[in-house]
């Protein structure tokens, strides 16, 4: 494809644009690396995706997906502190393919090279998975000679097994028939328990009850082979929260009996990254479809908007007429943009943020759905917190987020039901957040349903448009918020950062 044959004389402009991008970006280690050392690092990953992009050869780029995997493991980098430089390389390459790429090139151009970046971020974790699994298994040997080097020489006293183990980050215990008899600050910690209630308890207690068969299976595993074993399931907390957890076991001995040595970590950071990725991929193969609806939809949404222009001209007189053609015709424009931003949805998602008069901006999205809470006798109460008067946001992105809200809580509600939105400001971290929350007295959800309520893949999700609700509030850097209303309903709570 012409447009990545002219990468390569934009290599150097490419490169400063990405170390830029890096060295800026606070919340990555990335900022602290000396850019002598990160610039040679971003020439040969450019290199290596033009050639990829080119239609050439992956050996280049998995060349380096090996090197910088083992290089970033060693420097203690989390899995998705390189991912997400991986992912950078899209948004800083893909302006310079909107502006060389010839008219019918563009999509096709946009959408290789987010498969291009989809299959480097799932080699790269593939690769690095596998590493830090290898990395894990030598640290259970070295810790079990260790282990058993110590014990020699201190007659084998649990206290000095602890000094030995308590300032493993990871969690670190021994069992005796599958009872805790030992275990270092740090599993305590992941498990939300104190020590006195860690030790003498069944490991399995410590399970959720749907990964209880995985333990036990990887557990008889492991005593038949006396090999290591590898399991990943979902651990208990004393508040009966569930958190997906790795453990890597190895039979042994323990104070003269044979024991069960293990380690576990935490690895939610991990899965979530993986679902983004999952999420990712289906974006891409979205595009095209979605950007074909859009012009299927533009043309007659176009007849829609003049013949509004025009019966508002010709109801010029009557002013109730006039107020809902207004507010029709205001909804068509959003649509419309709405239906430009699908026709673009390969492109990276970008933000006009401006100072918006919140209070009133939260009326007018309101207002727009009037007409359809009057047709269900739907009420709406609004309490809006006077101290959180202005909010710097894309005012159109946030305005769909919004109906899209309200939409949701108007079809939930029964006839005659009612709305509650409130807005306020609040102290999060140490810093100031800005929220506004929609709220109604509907049925609401179960509560084991809340963790589905923006999954996309889930036939039980509630709700119309709630993936780009997340997806903007987590654009502006903000936190979408859901529980139960009590006594009874849903409550939706958008958390953004308020600027000084």
């Amino acid at each position: 494809m012409d447009v990545f044959k002219t990468l390569g004389k934009y290599h150097g402009e490419i490169v400063d644009v990405w170390v830029g991008r890096m060295l800026s970006d606070r919340s990555a280690p990335y900022h602290r690396e000396a850019e002598a050392n990160l610039r040679p690092l971003v020439s040969q990953a450019t290199a290596a995706y033009s050639l990829v992009l080119d239609g050439g050869g992956w050996d280049e780029l998995d060349a380096f997906i090996t090197f910088i995997a083992r290089r970033r493991l060693a420097q203690g980098y989390k899995l998705s502190d390189v991912q997400k430089a991986f992912m950078l390389y899209q948004q800083v390459v893909t302006p310079f393919i909107i502006r060389n790429a010839r008219d019918d090139e563009r999509d096709e151009a946009i959408a290789r090279l987010g498969s291009c970046i989809s299959q480097t971020v799932g080699k790269f974790s593939d690769f690095f998975q596998g590493l830090h699994e290898e990395y894990m298994r030598q640290q259970t040997v070295v810790l079990e000679k260790e282990v058993a080097k110590r014990t020699r020489e201190l007659s084998e006293s649990e206290s000095k097994y602890k000094a030995l183990v308590e300032d493993i980050r990871d969690g670190y215990y021994v069992l005796h028939d599958g009872v805790v008899v030992f275990a270092n600050s740090a599993f305590c910690a992941m498990h939300g328990r104190p020590m006195k209630e860690i030790v003498g308890i069944p490991f399995l207690e410590l399970v959720a009850p749907e990964s209880r068969g995985d333990v036990e299976r990887s557990s008889e595993q492991s005593r038949t082979s006396q090999s290591t074993s590898l399991v990943e399931y979902f651990r208990l907390q004393s508040n009966g929260r569930k958190l997906p957890t790795e453990a890597l076991a190895k039979i042994s001995s323990y104070e003269g009996k044979a024991a069960s040595l293990g380690i576990c970590r935490d690895i939610s950071e991990r899965k979530e990254l993986e679902q983004k990725t999952r999420e990712a991929e289906t974006l891409n193969a979205l595009a095209q479809q979605a950007a074909s609806l859009a012009h299927d939809i533009r043309n007659p949404l176009t007849a829609i908007k003049m013949n509004v222009q025009m019966l508002a001209a010709e109801l010029d007189g009557n002013p109730t007429h006039h107020r809902l053609l207004e507010i029709s015709r205001k909804e068509v424009e959003s649509i419309e943009r709405s239906v430009l931003e699908m026709m673009h949805l390969a492109r990276p998602f970008r933000l006009n943020r401006e100072i918006v008069l919140l209070r009133p901006f939260i009326q007018d999205c309101v207002d727009a759905l009037r007409t359809r809470m009057e047709h269900k006798g739907v009420k709406a109460s609004l309490r809006l917190s006077p101290k959180l008067d202005r909010l710097r946001i894309d005012p159109h992105r946030i305005e769909q987020t919004l109906v899209n809200l309200l939409f949701n809580a108007i079809e939930a509600v029964p006839r005659g039901g009612h709305i509650f939105v409130t807005s306020g400001r609040v102290e999060h971290q140490g810093s100031q957040w800005g929220t506004i929350c929609v709220a109604d007295n509907g049925p609401g959800i179960p509560a084991e349903l809340l963790p589905y309520y923006f999954d996309e893949k889930q036939k039980r999700r509630i709700g119309l448009g709630l993936d780009n609700v997340k997806k903007v509030i987590e654009a502006h850097g903000g936190v979408v918020e859901v529980g139960i209303r009590r006594p009874r309903g849903l409550r939706v709570c958008l958390r953004l950062p308020q600027e000084q």
